[in-house]
């Protein structure tokens, strides 16, 4: 009888640890995923031969990702889905926004460059990048490449956490270079 009270009460001790970290784990995995598709739309561009685009949009705090496919190796003369996102031709989505995400009370946000709810990043297959902060559909409009703009170097930074606590796990997605992670 002792062993058995001994054994639910450790068991007891060790739940709310458990609990925690497995909520951890699930904010580390959204994490990934992020990263994951981040690095997917560059790499894409390379081997495809095509621009291509990663929209990321932010809803509350929440993001959706978005991945399309140019007509052209080049951000300014490709249409992205017939001259508008079309999400037909979409190549790629994450959306954290969805019910599995809000049941772990995960969050995201565009963290840089600050108060951005929108942000469109387009990769060349020379690995040049250029982004914009309002949505790109046509040839005419105009990326950009100033990373002066962009504060910390030309790296837009998203976070993914848990709402209830915990560490913050911080996408940083430089202009020249890969996608990484911090924690």
């Amino acid at each position: 009888m002792i062993v058995v009270v001994i054994i639910g009460v450790v068991t007891a001790l060790a739940l709310p640890g458990m609990a925690q970290a497995s909520r951890e784990r699930r904010v580390q995995q959204a994490a990934v995923t992020v990263l994951d598709l981040a690095r997917e739309v560059r790499s894409r561009a390379m081997y495809r031969g095509r621009a291509q685009t990663l929209v990321i949009s932010q809803s509350g705090i929440a993001i959706t990702l978005d991945a399309y496919e140019g007509t052209s190796p080049s951000c300014r003369l490709s249409s992205f889905g017939m001259g508008s996102l079309d999400p037909t031709a979409r190549v790629a989505n994450l959306d954290l926004t969805a019910a599995r995400y809000g049941r772990d009370n995960l969050g995201a946000t565009i963290a840089l460059p600050s108060a951005t709810t929108y942000l469109q990043i387009c990769y060349t297959p020379l690995g040049a990048a250029f982004f914009s902060m309002t949505p790109i559909v046509a040839a005419s409009q105009v990326w950009s490449n100033d990373t002066s703009s962009l504060g910390m170097g030309g790296v837009f930074q998203i976070n993914v956490f848990q709402t209830t606590g915990g560490a913050t796990r911080r996408i940083l997605i430089p202009l020249g270079g890969m996608p990484r992670m911090r924690t």
